[in-house]
């Protein structure tokens, strides 16, 4: 039976000062207030690692993976372990939507800057 349930979320640093600064911080506030809205929930934070991941083509932003576990009540044990599957699939299935979504999104600004590239040197042949 499932004694443990866990929970992952990430807190990232202020977008606009990745973006125009070139540098970003999570402040110490608002991580604060993620740990303690989920400890009001009964989670406890078992983890907390620090990632970069690509934020709008062009820069990387820190982000603070955090983990957190709680117990399950003895009377949903069972009835949990048997969501996790479903739980897996459902995950798995978000993921692939966003990748086809950042593929797509991808191929769209390639063929836009190729576009944008013919436009400019035809423009200068004339």
């Amino acid at each position: 039976m499932m004694e443990y349930e866990y929970k992952v979320i990430d807190v990232a640093d202020g977008a606009i000062s990745s973006v125009l600064l070139g540098e970003g911080r999570i402040e110490t506030n608002v991580l604060e207030a993620y740990i303690n809205a989920m400890a009001a929930e009964g989670w406890r934070m078992v983890f907390m690692s620090k990632v970069m991941q690509r934020h709008m083509v062009t820069s990387d932003r820190e982000t603070l993976m955090v983990t957190f576990e709680r117990r399950v009540a003895e009377a949903d044990r069972e009835a949990r372990a048997a969501r996790c599957i479903d739980d897996i699939i459902a995950a798995e299935d978000g993921a692939k939507r966003i990748g086809r979504k950042a593929a797509a999104g991808a191929v769209g600004l390639v063929a836009g800057s190729a576009l944008l590239g013919t436009i400019l040197s035809s423009d200068g042949d004339e």
